[in-house]
């Protein structure tokens, strides 16, 4: 909305309103802005243009050697992470238990990797824990299964489980907060509330984001913690066949959700897949490339 209004004239002095008291304007003009036009306003996003690059060349297939590796660099640079939320009112007092994932990335080859996922399921948290070896033996014995089905990425249920578990280890969990989230990137930022447990979990390096001046990958990845001997081959849907609404996102074929990374066959992070479409269940929403290194970007500046 842009207002044009009589004090904004050079002609007259800016008078300051007074509390209670109400401003009025000569003018008032709403405009329509369209989800790919959120260039206009932060700069770096766009359109994701990588959804329709094509590559000069057919891309090799990848040996087995090759994709193990690839594998192996995903499930070092991703990790499963837990998100306890309340459900409203009057239902029972118990947490709801969402599993997702969390990706550390390399903002600058003298930085530390930072922490990051999307930010729409992690909104209503009460709490957030990074789920490492042990964590995941405790949720085991407790009945708190970590696969999904049908793909990663989905609310577990809880019951009493969740509240033996917080009674007794809560106090060894690795406990993480969302320092900032960006609701227009659907991104959010994590750290860890111990040091010590940040040093001990975080690892050498993390995910290199994709060029968004080079052409699109020639093959495109997913991975999840969830299913740990697997990497997924992901495809981009054409972007004009999604509604006006979600044409921020990339429409993929990925199964998996709540931030799990989308990476190229030269082992950098190309999106981070949100959730599903809503009518079209089938095909994944992902975070694209320009959004990626906007929110990264912006963590240096802080």
């Amino acid at each position: 909305m842009v207002a044009n209004s009589a004090f904004a004239q050079e002609s007259e002095p800016l008078q300051r309103v007074k509390p209670g008291e109400l401003q009025s304007f000569e003018d008032v003009r709403i405009e329509r802005i369209r989800p790919h036009e959120l260039s206009e306003i932060t700069p770096g996003l766009g359109r994701p243009e990588i959804a329709t690059a094509e590559s000069a060349d057919l891309p090799r297939p990848l040996n087995r050697e090759e994709l193990e590796r690839l594998r192996a660099i995903a499930n070092t640079r991703t990790s499963l992470i837990m998100a306890l939320v309340m459900p409203p009112r009057p239902y029972r007092q118990v947490p709801m238990v969402y599993i997702g994932h969390a990706v550390w990335v390399q903002p600058a080859p003298d930085r530390a990797p930072i922490l990051m996922s999307t930010s729409d399921w992690l909104t209503d948290a009460k709490q957030i824990f990074l789920i490492d070896d042990a964590t995941a033996a405790a949720m085991r014995e407790h009945g708190i299964p970590l696969a999904s089905r049908p793909s990663p990425g989905t609310s577990r249920p809880s019951g009493e489980g969740i509240e033996d578990l917080l009674k007794e280890v809560g106090d060894v969990l690795i406990e993480l907060r969302a320092d900032r989230r960006e609701p227009n990137l659907n991104l959010a930022h994590l750290s860890f509330v111990s040091d010590e447990a940040e040093a001990r979990s975080r690892p050498q390096s993390g995910w290199p984001l994709h060029d968004t001046s080079r052409p699109a990958p020639p093959m495109i990845f997913a991975y999840s913690p969830e299913r740990p001997g697997l990497i997924e081959p992901v495809q981009i849907h054409d972007l004009r066949t999604l509604d006006e609404a979600f044409q921020f996102y990339l429409p993929t074929t990925s199964t998996a959700i709540l931030g799990a990374p989308l990476f190229s066959n030269t082992g950098r992070l190309v999106a981070l897949n949100a959730l599903r479409h809503p009518e079209r269940g089938e095909v994944g929403l992902a975070v694209p490339p320009g959004a990626l290194k906007h929110f990264v970007d912006s963590l240096s500046k802080d």
